[in-house]
């Protein structure tokens, strides 16, 4: 993949964000870096760059699709009322079950799915 500035930008504002954003946060947080960049080509890029496994696309509760670019190994807690996404820095492991059966586990991705603390105490 040939690097651009575009490209380059993209990958700057997901690496740097920790709120895994949509296509149109990051759209509007490249643009402070590169103003006449189109939204089209922020799309473009976000593919490119999945594709060649330098971002993930974040599953969500709501209808919106979110990317991160931190790689590291985490879990993500969706809050089913307010949609936040939160990356949980823990240790996972393999299910042995997976290597008895003779799989070989080349990455993972954990979701749990709940109400987090402050939507619990709102509605409290």
């Amino acid at each position: 993949m040939r690097s651009s500035r575009q490209r380059d930008a993209v990958l700057e504002v997901l690496r740097a964000s920790c709120d895994h954003p949509t296509a149109d946060i990051i759209f509007e947080r490249v643009r402070e870096q590169i103003p006449n960049i189109s939204l089209g080509t922020v799309y473009r890029n976000l593919g490119q760059l999945k594709d060649e496994g330098f971002i993930t696309v974040v599953e969500s509760s709501d209808t919106k699709v979110h990317y991160e670019g931190n790689l590291s190994d985490h879990i993500h807690f969706l809050c089913k009322n307010c949609h936040n996404i939160t990356d949980i820095f823990c240790e996972t492991k393999i299910p042995s079950v997976l290597t008895d059966m003779g799989h070989k586990v080349q990455s993972q991705k954990t979701v749990y799915y709940g109400v987090c603390k402050d939507c619990r105490d709102n509605i409290n």
